[in-house]
């Protein structure tokens, strides 16, 4: 067989240069009609041991177990598909006993077929739950092997920072950003409050350096506790949202759906069960 002519191989080669720089230009976005669409609940400062708790957070799992197939708040719109699992903003317990904590297991389980919850788990660590020589910490690390952690759940990676982040977790932070690179989208969770009321309980200059370790990634949202007051705020161009809790007047946990280009954030009043308020964004995972 002869040779393809000399003009023909060149017309050829910059029809597979131009392709291979098409393709380089794409956005990573552009394939997110791919991406799953990612259902999660969050909670959290359920305070096993003070006065009234246990009828509350079971009401709170007794909902979250019947709200898949219900419908969204219209300014979300569409139906609760069953949730990969909760996020528990921490104070499990109210003053750091076994007894407490033994509680907390009964009602929510940690895989979601060993308590009242049927699905898993993930709690970061409160200052309630470090009281004294609380057992806690052990418990959480018996059950996700370490007080900072990270999992995927399809593309979306999530990642549990403790208490708050300090130095030792935000070195952790790092090696595990490392890992995921920059475009991979991520839910970041602890208890301490950023910003707003009861936020003084960790030091600015920790938290600028969380502003600092986030800087350039794809951050959808970040989730905390502590306030007791169902919430969002922007801090950092980063959106913040916390649930409410079963003590104190906001009762209040959060129905959040990533699909492939939006984020939405359901407020569910457990007392009422009925929607207090929605929030939708555009995305890109």
């Amino acid at each position: 067989m002869k040779p393809a002519p000399t003009h023909l191989r060149s017309v050829v080669a910059r029809l597979a240069q131009a392709a291979l720089l098409l393709a380089a230009c794409v956005p990573t976005h552009a394939f997110a009609a791919d991406r799953p669409t990612i259902t999660f609940f969050v909670a959290g400062d359920s305070h096993f041991g003070a006065s009234g708790m246990e009828a509350p957070n079971r009401a709170i799992v007794e909902q979250m177990n019947a709200l898949p197939s219900t419908d969204y708040p219209a300014t979300i719109g569409g139906q609760i598909e069953t949730p990969r699992g909760v996020l528990f903003m921490g104070d499990m317990t109210d003053s750091s006993q076994e007894t407490d904590w033994r509680e907390f297991e009964r009602v929510y389980g940690l895989t979601g077929r060993d308590g009242l919850l049927k699905y898993p788990i993930y709690e970061a660590i409160g200052n309630h739950d470090i009281i004294g020589d609380s057992p806690i910490k052990a418990h959480v690390r018996r059950r996700h092997h370490s007080l900072v952690y990270s999992w995927d759940w399809s593309d979306v990676h999530l990642i549990c920072l403790d208490m708050y982040p300090d130095s030792g977790t935000r070195a952790w932070l790092a090696k595990d950003l490392a890992k995921v690179g920059r475009t991979r989208p991520l839910v970041v969770f602890f208890h301490y409050a950023i910003g707003g009321p009861y936020s003084d309980f960790w030091p600015e200059a920790d938290k600028e350096a969380l502003a600092q370790a986030l800087a350039g990634y794809n951050v959808l949202a970040i989730f905390h506790g502590h306030f007791h007051h169902a919430g969002h705020y922007v801090w950092n161009g980063h959106d913040v949202f916390l649930p409410g809790s079963p003590r104190h007047a906001s009762h209040q946990f959060l129905v959040v759906r990533l699909s492939a280009d939006q984020l939405a954030v359901g407020f569910w009043d457990f007392d009422a069960g009925a929607w207090r308020d929605a929030f939708v964004k555009t995305i890109q995972r």
